[in-house]
């Protein structure tokens, strides 16, 4: 396992209670339009890429034949396993797995899917590379993820206040570079629809991850900058109680494993 595979499963270890009550990971209508845009008929088996709680891979065996859901989050896969068991859910279950390798054949999937989780990632193109690899010809390939700027400066402000939040964050990727990773594996982009509706307050955020006290007060700090002179697009704001927000802008991308 890579140096930042540790660096990331240390992280969602230490998070993994708080991060799995957020509403940010919760809310049901985000996880329903994520679920739609796969247009399910029923039969189908999917895969859920850094399935985290497992929210999404429980919504999607609603839905569909079976589910399998990987993480490389032991303590995020109990929360999971222990959920669908107790909701009865029996066609999805969990395994330890890398998404930069994962543990499947080619073509054993009609879709696979991953929520807020490229970002975390040393090489996205090799996860969009590995979710086509593994989905037969005509599946479907499903990223929710922020997206960033697509003005470098800007985009690098906003990596150094995620980083600071948090160690596992690697990079937030501009909406180009999206398709570009899907045009590389392979993939045709059938749809991508935009939300800004994803904003965290930021004193819970910050404790999701119980950033250590100097950093957090350097986040503060550069949001605050952030709010005031908009230096990387996410336009932080102090909601009507004076609590400091902004907005985590994400996007669907939906793709099409044409050969």
């Amino acid at each position: 396992m890579s140096s930042h595979n540790e660096v990331v499963r240390e992280s969602f270890t230490t998070q993994a209670k708080a991060f799995a009550s957020n509403p940010w990971v919760t809310n049901e209508e985000r996880i329903r339009r994520l679920v739609a845009s796969a247009r399910l008929k029923g039969n189908e088996r999917v895969l859920d890429i850094a399935t985290g709680p497992g929210y999404i891979a429980e919504a999607f065996a609603k839905a569909a034949r079976e589910v399998i859901g990987v993480d490389l989050t032991a303590a995020m896969l109990a929360i999971g396993e222990e959920r669908t068991k107790q909701n009865g859910v029996a066609n999805v279950s969990f395994r330890i797995g890398d998404a930069q390798n994962l543990p499947f054949e080619e073509g054993q999937f009609d879709v696979a899917v991953s929520r807020l989780a490229l970002h975390h990632m040393q090489e996205p193109g090799r996860v969009v590379r590995e979710m086509a690899r593994v989905c037969r010809r005509g599946g479907t390939i499903l990223i929710e993820d922020i997206y960033a700027s697509e003005h470098p400066e800007r985009a690098k402000y906003q990596d150094h206040w995620e980083n600071l939040r948090d160690p596992s964050h690697v990079r937030v990727l501009p909406m180009s570079e999206h398709l570009r990773l899907f045009r590389e594996a392979g993939l045709e982009t059938d749809a991508v629809k935009t939300f800004d509706d994803l904003c965290p307050e930021v004193e819970r955020w910050l404790a999701t991850t119980k950033a250590p006290a100097e950093r957090a007060d350097e986040v503060r700090r550069l949001l605050e900058e952030d709010r005031e002179h908009d230096l990387s697009g996410t336009q932080p704001f102090h909601d009507a109680n004076g609590k400091l927000h902004f907005h985590a802008r994400t996007a669907i991308f939906t793709g099409r494993k044409f050969r």
